[in-house]
């Protein structure tokens, strides 16, 4: 790069790279919680939580005793890695459930090609090698896709651990505001 200023890709901050300091701190947390979330939370949320006591839910449906969403992202046959998956989430047609390993291996492979090396094996190795590699994605210009895959996954695997953030309760948290 040659110091210009240019504008972040995924944030339109100025920045002399394609992604500028902040959005690389930022993926580099979403990488750290896709890693808890996939290793030490989900595992153990494959079984659905029900409350103690009072009534189950009214009547009689044939359903999965165990939750098939989190099933689907640790099975190999869900998703093909980062390419289109084959299994969607039946209540959310838009956003499929991917196989989370794979797709963390896809994008460590992608970058691994990109930069003419070898890509890592395993799911451990995939998230050390894309977190090492953040500096330099930031200066090519797909950074602002890379991202997006990345945040994507972080989204979804929040979202299966039950950790969803709050919406906004208005438009703005001003006093005098009608929002």
């Amino acid at each position: 790069m040659t110091g210009i200023p240019i504008h972040c890709l995924v944030c339109d901050h100025a920045s002399t790279r394609y992604g500028c300091d902040d959005c690389r701190v930022r993926l580099a947390r979403c990488l750290r919680d896709i890693e808890t979330y996939t290793v030490l939370v989900l595992p153990h949320m494959v079984m659905p939580s029900r409350g103690q006591t009072g009534r189950m839910s009214p009547g009689y449906g044939s359903r999965s005793p165990a939750r098939d969403d989190i099933i689907a992202a640790f099975d190999r046959r869900s998703g093909l890695g980062a390419g289109e998956p084959t299994t969607l989430h039946p209540d959310d047609i838009e956003d499929p459930i991917r196989y989370i390993p794979g797709f963390v291996l896809g994008i460590a492979e992608g970058l691994a090609g990109e930069r003419e090396e070898r890509p890592p094996i395993t799911f451990g190795g995939a998230l050390d090698y894309i977190g090492k590699q953040l500096g330099w994605s930031a200066t090519q210009p797909w950074f602002d896709e890379f991202a997006n895959d990345i945040v994507k996954l972080h989204r979804k695997v929040r979202e299966l651990a039950g950790d969803r953030p709050q919406k906004p309760l208005g438009e703005c948290l001003a006093v005098t505001c009608d929002g």
